[in-house]
C-alpha cells in the first residue's frame, strides 16, 4: 500500500531566502577580496551555501585553500543569520496552503537550509509539527543535485509507515532540486521565475506554491492518492 507524500525545499518555496542568502554570500567572498558577479549567482542559484562557496571560489580562481573556504562558510552562514533574525517569515499564505494539502498526502521537508533556521521559522510560524520528517542541510551528503537527501526522506519514511510504500512528489525552486529528486525517483514541481529550459526538466511548473492545490497535486500523483489520510 501506498503512501503519498509532498517534500517540500525550505528555501525558495516557503521562505524568499533568495536575496539574503545572496547578500550574505557577497558579503563573505568580500572579505576575501572576491566579488560576486550577477551571472555566478545565476551559476549557483539553488546550491547549499557550502557548495555555493566552493563554486564560487573556484568560478573566482581563489586558492583551492579548506581553511580559507571553511572560514567563507562560516561567514556566509552567520552574515545570513544576521539578516535572516531581521524579519526572514514564511511566504504570504503558505501554512493555510499546506493545511488544504495534507488532505491530500503527508508532508515532508526536504532542503538545503539548516535545521536551525527551518525550525526557527517553523516554529514561529506554528508549524514545526507539520512535516515529518525533515531533512536539512545536516541529515545528508551529498547535496542537491544528489539523490542522498531525497533518499534520506524516503528511507526515514519508510521507518515511519513500515507497512507502506512512499510515494512522493518534491517541490523545488530551481533545476539543482529538481536533478536531485529525480536522481531518487521522485516526480517534481518547480515554482518561482525560473527559465523555461530548467522549468522543463520538472514534471510541472508553478509560479508559487500558492498555486499547488489539493486537485492539482492529486492529477499529478495519480488516482491512488484520494482518500490519502
Amino acid at each position: 500500500m501506498e503512501v503519498p507524500v509532498l517534500l517540500v525545499e525550505f528555501e525558495g518555496v516557503l521562505a524568499d531566502t533568495a536575496a539574503l542568502r545572496r547578500d550574505a554570500l557577497a558579503e563573505s567572498l568580500a572579505a576575501d577580496g572576491l566579488s560576486l558577479t550577477a551571472e555566478l549567482t545565476r551559476r549557483i542559484a539553488g546550491y547549499g551555501v557550502e557548495d555555493s562557496i566552493r563554486i564560487a571560489r573556484e568560478e573566482l580562481g581563489a586558492p583551492l585553500d579548506h581553511t580559507a573556504a571553511e572560514l567563507s562558510l562560516l561567514r556566509a552562514e552567520r552574515a545570513f543569520a544576521a539578516r535572516a533574525g531581521k524579519g526572514l517569515r514564511l511566504a504570504p499564505g503558505a501554512a493555510a496552503v499546506l493545511e488544504r494539502l495534507t488532505s491530500v498526502a503527508r508532508l515532508a521537508l526536504v532542503t538545503r537550509a539548516s535545521r536551525r533556521e527551518v525550525e526557527f521559522v517553523l516554529d514561529l510560524a506554528g508549524l514545526g509539527a507539520m512535516f515529518r520528517p525533515i531533512v536539512a542541510r545536516e541529515d545528508a551528503t551529498p547535496a542537491k543535485p544528489a539523490a542522498a537527501p531525497y533518499a534520506t526522506a524516503l528511507r526515514r519514511l519508510g521507518d515511519l509507515f513500515p507497512n507502506m510504500v512512499p510515494r512522493g512528489v518534491a517541490v523545488e525552486d530551481s533545476v539543482v532540486g529538481v536533478r536531485g529528486a529525480r536522481a531518487a525517483g521522485l516526480l517534481s514541481i518547480i515554482v518561482g521565475p525560473v527559465p523555461p529550459q530548467e522549468a522543463m526538466e520538472a514534471d510541472a511548473w508553478l509560479e508559487s506554491l500558492a498555486d499547488l492545490t489539493p486537485e492539482r497535486l492529486r492529477s499529478l500523483m495519480g488516482p491512488s492518492t484520494k482518500g490519502a489520510r
